[in-house]
């Protein structure tokens, strides 16, 4: 079973990363069943619904059962024990496993938690108002609200896409909406602007569109001359896949730059010749990722547009869907991240390149 590329430097950020790789949808639902008159606080509430058990052992374990008890009010936003479930299961351990690795970090898991807690009651309708809105939770994280016709989801700090999947469980002290995944912000003390954090031996630049490709390069030597992916080519060959994208093709290869990388690797709070020797320690995992960048046949930006709502299948035999909002063409990988497209039709005499500023993860296979 491959792990996806968070899940690979568990050996640079331990139990940090035991959270890093989840897109948890619930196969489940959540019992809900609670009456307003019968409903306790926000935890007794999470208890008597069976369904959030290891919620309720996290909360106990770093003492934040007491705090939700309290008067409040709060609005937790509630992932339920499939969730927690289909976290270990990415990650190839047991659920044991992965709680007991959370709980060897108490700093995270309470930070963790409060990124799922926003103070005050805000009932679903209030909800629906914040589209668009970044919201604070009590861990000092914000997350942003996505409202979709009837569909209210969550984008979290790591670019993610969570659905809410119920909403107004009364309690005595707020109310309780239900996710079907797991919300990630920044790791604790994280801060975008401190620069202490930002990789030190990187050989990334700033990307430039201004690079167009040439007819007579292949795929790999245009992604050399650009000079912007230094990060990608390194992997390309650490993987042998440079000379796969050196034959006849064609191949259309969707581009993560240097500073996609840079940005997995400050999330994770290491630098990133941490995170690329915890992945390349990996070939099969490595070889994985890169083949979900790469579409068989040389497919144009006009054509990708095309494929609005349509789920693409990539080389690694794992596919990712199209999403077109006026003229922007976004991709939503397995794990329900959002990349933007920034940069089209470079040209090469084997296909062509089209750029992304996030690095895209596919399921784990197998699964």
């Amino acid at each position: 079973m491959k792990r996806s590329i968070r899940a690979a430097s568990l050996g640079v950020v331990t139990a940090a990363m035991l959270l890093t790789t989840a897109a948890c949808s619930s196969s489940e639902p959540a019992s809900t069943a609670t009456s307003a008159e019968a409903a306790g606080n926000v935890v007794d509430v999470a208890v008597s619904a069976g369904s959030f058990t290891v919620l309720t052992q996290l909360l106990t374990a770093t003492g934040l059962n007491e705090t939700l008890a309290g008067t409040g009010p709060f609005t937790v936003f509630a992932p339920t024990d499939a969730a927690f479930e289909a976290v270990a299961a990415k990650l190839g351990v047991p659920l044991d496993d992965m709680v007991n690795g959370l709980l060897a970090n108490p700093e995270l898991l309470t930070d963790m938690l409060l990124y799922h807690v926003v103070p005050g009651n805000i009932p679903a309708a209030d909800v629906v108002t914040l589209n668009g809105q970044d919201v604070e939770s009590l861990s000092g994280e914000t997350w942003t609200v996505i409202v979709n016709g009837e569909t209210v989801s969550i984008e979290d700090g790591f670019g993610r896409i969570v659905n809410v999947i119920d909403v107004d469980v009364p309690a005595s002290n707020g109310v309780i909406h239900i996710l079907d995944s797991m919300l990630e912000g920044a790791l604790p003390d994280f801060s975008s602007e401190d620069k202490s954090l930002e990789p030190t031996t990187s050989d990334a630049s700033p990307y430039s569109d201004e690079y167009d490709g040439a007819v007579d390069k292949t795929i790999v030597q245009d992604l050399v001359s650009a000079g912007t992916f230094t990060v990608l080519v390194k992997l390309l060959n650490a993987a042998g896949l440079e000379e796969t994208l050196s034959g006849p093709g064609p191949f259309t290869v969707f581009a993560p730059t240097d500073a996609a990388f840079e940005a997995v690797a400050a999330d994770l709070g290491v630098n990133l010749d941490g995170l690329l020797n915890a992945v390349t320690a990996d070939p099969a995992l490595l070889t994985d990722i890169l083949l979900y960048h790469v579409v068989s046949g040389k497919i144009p930006a006009a054509d990708v547009a095309g494929l609005n709502g349509k789920k693409v299948e990539t080389l690694s035999g794992e596919g990712w869907t199209v999403i077109v909002d006026g003229d922007t063409v976004r991709i939503e990988d397995g794990y329900g991240r959002i990349a933007n497209v920034i940069d089209v039709d470079v040209k090469a005499s084997n296909g062509v390149i089209h750029v992304v500023d996030k690095v895209l993860e596919g399921a784990v296979p197998g699964e």
